[in-house]
């Protein structure tokens, strides 16, 4: 029953709670839920830049996590169109299936040019360099096949900020 927490540009970040199933029915997560709460309306009335208490990965399907799902308002982030959507929302979902996409109304963003593939960074031979070079010095591209479902999964601006190693 330790608990840590962070702060994040214009929130704070639940990080670790740890759970004891012995001690289940005292709902600490519920409790340090409630003090992180207070503590961000805490901050917000010092630094009004501090407006939102992010609790951490939400998984369906695991019981010690559900009690997330009781706060209002509470959002989860659609993996795909990379919106946000209230949790009653897709809860009724996520009872259906593992993966959800939550923003079936959002148009497709357009697919990536070869300049913006081209600046994705990669990690060649323990140098990071961009894409674009790597298929210039590369014997055999082992990424042209997955980068377009990378992308499409992760969005481009997210994609631009990953080192992709394969």
């Amino acid at each position: 029953k330790q608990w840590y927490q962070r702060r994040v540009r214009g929130c704070i970040s639940s990080v670790y709670f740890f759970y004891d199933p012995d001690y289940s029915a005292l709902t600490f997560g519920t409790l340090s839920a409630l003090f992180e709460i207070q503590l961000t309306q805490q901050m917000h009335e010092k630094k009004p830049d501090v407006k939102w208490y992010y609790m951490g990965y939400y998984i369906h399907t695991c019981p010690k996590m559900r009690y997330k799902s009781q706060f209002r308002p509470s959002f989860l982030l659609c993996p795909h169109k990379h919106t946000w959507w209230p949790v009653e929302h897709c809860q009724p979902q996520l009872d259906q299936s593992k993966f959800v996409v939550f923003d079936t109304e959002a148009p497709e963003e357009p697919a990536p040019t070869e300049e913006q593939f081209g600046s994705l960074k990669v990690l060649f031979n323990q140098q990071l360099c961009l894409y674009s070079m790597y298929k210039v010095i590369s014997q055999e591209d082992c990424y042209e096949d997955i980068l377009p479902d990378f992308v499409k999964l992760t969005g481009l601006e997210n994609a631009q900020n990953i080192c992709i190693y394969n």
